[in-house]
């Protein structure tokens, strides 16, 4: 996944905005934002930020709190600790273990069958 470069924005932990985000370029959201986002580069919501409304990114990483639909362009990945409730579109999804999720999931996948040994 794209990580967060220093040409992006940053929506600092101490700031809670409502409104409808867009622009050009990464977007790393320490913060609340409350209201949609629509960026062109990669999004991160990072652990302890809030995003309540739609996201459309180019890839998007979610370490904090998701209440909304994501889609992505690239790849959505919801890390452990993570909160996310919404559709997530994208073109490869990852839920680690440790996050919660209730989610739709949109995106082409493979299921392999679990090995019985593991199971016991």
């Amino acid at each position: 996944m794209a990580r967060f470069t220093s040409e992006g924005s940053v929506i600092g932990a101490t700031t809670r905005l409502v409104g409808r985000v867009t622009g050009k370029g990464a977007l790393r959201i320490e913060g609340v934002v409350t209201g949609g986002i629509d960026i062109t580069g990669p999004a991160e919501v990072a652990a302890g930020a809030t995003i309540e409304g739609n996201v459309r990114a180019e890839a998007l990483e979610v370490a904090g709190t998701l209440q909304g639909d994501a889609d992505a362009q690239g790849p959505i990945a919801v890390r452990s600790g993570a909160v996310a409730r919404g559709q997530l579109r994208g073109s490869q999804v990852t839920i680690e273990p440790g996050s919660r999720v209730s989610v739709l999931l949109n995106t082409a996948f493979e299921v392999e069958p679990l090995d019985r040994q593991h199971t016991r």
